[in-house]
């Protein structure tokens, strides 16, 4: 399949990054899943890998106050397709209460 070009943030918390995508302008045959893989800014060694059938995920367990950078690919019955370009994302930060 083609690349997934248009990725969209949706909720965004400290601990957690909805994103939304559409599926790929060439699919060259049914999409069976999506392949994401996320992680913190420079920390590219480190990464997490979530597997969705549908066109939106939400990541959890991240940083408040932290960028990340996320890459979506599709699978069909063929294989997968290339990342898509890197999206960053940032989380917010904790409010402090005074």
């Amino acid at each position: 399949p083609s690349p997934v070009t248009n990725v969209k943030k949706g909720k965004i918390a400290k601990n957690s990054i909805s994103l939304s995508w559409q599926e790929p302008d060439r699919p060259n045959g049914i999409i069976l899943e999506y392949e994401i893989k996320y992680f913190e800014k420079d920390q590219e060694t480190s990464y997490t890998i979530i597997k969705s059938k549908e066109t939106t995920i939400t990541a959890e367990g991240l940083k408040p106050a932290s960028v990340y950078v996320f890459q979506i690919r599709a699978r069909t019955a063929a294989g997968y397709g290339v990342f898509s370009r890197r999206f960053e994302f940032e989380t917010i930060p904790v409010c402090k209460s005074f």
